[in-house]
């Protein structure tokens, strides 16, 4: 059964309304809706939704009025599936960065040059795969991320009250919700890895390859047994400014590919098993993971913010 996330019900906090009625369209859409990808639709609301618990109280009043919005809008890329064969080819590949192909190389923040440095090291030749292959979710965080704080300095150079601040503050929402996605992404071990939904490497801790643990963790095991409480109190409460969004985003990716094996240890002890007894080290591990993600997106969105009071960095456009 879908356990409710938990929300603060402080009936002094003015979010308090918004919040609750957000839930109540949550739960809904939760039960609703039937295809599950990536952490599965109750876990991309978790992280969008733990970030916002966690964000400082310094961004502009918009923002937090937008909370519900921010939330919704944390699952909307796995919306997009299915829409049509040019959309289909360019919007898995931003899920997701199979670590194992590149560990070697020196990426570059551009992904069309990453895509030629997989050609010219003989990568693409020597493991077989396109150049789509890899992924390349770190490229769509930063290429977010930078949007973000670009529509953050249009706002700040936009007249109050006018127009344009409130188109601006459409574009900033609706961003701001969809980087979650891939944040979040980022912070599941099975996009970082080969291993994504099955041990397809070397086998001789015999770990599951039977092509459901994939759902069997993010999906199944986090609707089941874990809420935005547990999330929440696992989430720095400092903020840490990213003046750099792609490293930010490769260093995530590491992490969890750090944390690849763990999580099929964890699943060999039968810990993602909704028929068992709800496992306190797996509860932790997958927690932690939401909440790795939750700290990174409330950094980025903060940062965005305050990397936009400064001019942007002059660079030189390649024309037309």
């Amino acid at each position: 059964m879908l356990r409710v996330p938990h929300l603060r019900s402080d009936p002094t906090d003015p979010m308090t309304s918004i919040r609750v009625t957000g839930l109540a369209l949550l739960l809904l859409l939760t039960l609703s809706t039937t295809p599950l990808f990536a952490w599965g639709e109750k876990g991309h609301y978790i992280v969008n939704e733990a970030a916002t618990f966690a964000l400082p109280t310094d961004m502009p009043p918009f923002f937090y009025r937008a909370f519900t919005q921010l939330v919704w809008e944390g699952y909307d890329p796995d919306r997009w599936r299915g829409a049509g064969v040019s959309l289909d080819a360019v919007n898995p590949p931003d899920h997701f960065f199979d670590y194992e192909y590149v560990s070697t190389l020196k990426l570059p923040p551009d992904r069309y040059r990453a895509i030629e440095l997989l050609y010219k090291s003989g990568a693409l030749r020597r493991e077989g795969i396109t150049n789509s292959t890899t992924g390349f979710l770190p490229w769509r965080i930063a290429e977010l991320s930078e949007r973000l704080t670009n529509e953050f300095r249009q706002w700040r150079f936009s007249a109050a009250g006018s127009p344009e601040r409130k188109f601006v503050e459409a574009d900033i929402i609706h961003d701001a919700g969809v980087l979650g996605h891939f944040v979040g992404d980022a912070s599941n071990p099975h996009h970082s890895s080969v291993n994504y939904n099955g041990w397809v490497e070397p086998n001789p801790n015999h770990y599951a390859n039977d092509c459901l643990i994939h759902s069997r963790f993010e999906q199944t095991f986090v609707s089941h047994a874990l809420s935005t409480a547990d999330v929440v109190k696992r989430v720095p409460a400092v903020p840490q400014l990213r003046t750099d969004y792609f490293t930010a985003a490769l260093s995530e990716i590491e992490e969890s590919h750090g944390e690849v094996e763990r999580l099929y240890q964890i699943d060999k002890a039968g810990g993602f098993d909704i028929f068992k007894p709800v496992s306190k080290t797996a509860v932790n591990f997958t927690a932690t993971r939401l909440a790795a993600g939750a700290a990174m997106l409330r950094d980025i969105w903060w940062s965005a913010w305050k990397n936009s009071e400064k001019p942007p960095k002059k660079h030189t456009v390649p024309e037309e």
